[in-house]
């Protein structure tokens, strides 16, 4: 009954976090790169904008940074992120239960510290890996722009997969003048919404590449 218990307990929590995971985080975003027609037309006026937020992206190598995590039901979680591109993402929960999700090529392993339990899943079911893609563009053939809001001090793109719509919208949110990346957010088929704002930002500090090798404490 204990462990039946205990499996109950780890699928609930892979469920809540897996919400974050489809983040981030949450969160993977599976874009092909395609010089096709990339942004809606109705776009076009931020063609400028969003050809500056890729290039900005691009050139982020390794990026180290705390965050405060807060979902539409009011929850609130901090920890730290981690991003080494191309291909590597790690987010540490600070909280109990621990929590440690980390994305090392195509996949996202999620692991429940306190349980000592693992599960991994294909980065294609989660939103996550748009920010590890070798090249992030939002020409992607597969790839739908669905808003972009600015104003005169924040610019925010909501983008979407067109062929797996309900892994949901996945947004970035700049602040500008200079280009700066300060929070993720993601809103699935149920108008939920997980969103990460980042703080004190390192894009000097190395990251090891041990930081996205998941293991169990008991092996």
């Amino acid at each position: 009954m204990k462990k039946l218990t205990t499996q109950n307990s780890f699928k609930a929590r892979l469920k809540a976090v897996t919400s974050y995971a489809s983040l981030i985080t949450c969160v993977a975003f599976y874009f092909v790169a395609s010089p096709a027609l990339a942004a809606e037309k109705k776009f076009d006026e931020y063609r400028s904008d969003l050809e500056q937020i890729e290039t900005y992206l691009n050139n982020i190598h390794n990026l180290t940074a705390k965050f405060i995590q807060e979902t539409s039901d009011g929850n609130v979680s901090e920890g730290k992120f981690y991003l080494a591109r191309p291909g590597k993402m790690r987010i540490e929960y600070l909280a109990q239960p621990k929590i440690v999700i980390a994305v090392n090529g195509s996949v996202l392993s999620y692991f429940d510290v306190e349980l000592d339990e693992i599960s991994r899943l294909s980065t294609n079911t989660t939103p996550a890996s748009f920010l590890t893609r070798e090249n992030i563009s939002f020409s992607a053939k597969d790839v739908e722009i669905t808003n972009v809001k600015k104003t005169a001090s924040q610019i925010k793109v909501s983008v979407m997969k067109k062929n797996r719509k309900e892994a949901g919208e996945f947004s970035l949110i700049f602040a500008t003048n200079p280009l700066r990346f300060i929070k993720m957010e993601v809103k699935n088929d149920l108008d939920q919404i997980v969103g990460v704002t980042l703080s004190d930002i390192d894009f000097r500090s190395p990251i090891s590449d041990k930081m996205f090798v998941i293991k169990k404490s008991s092996n």
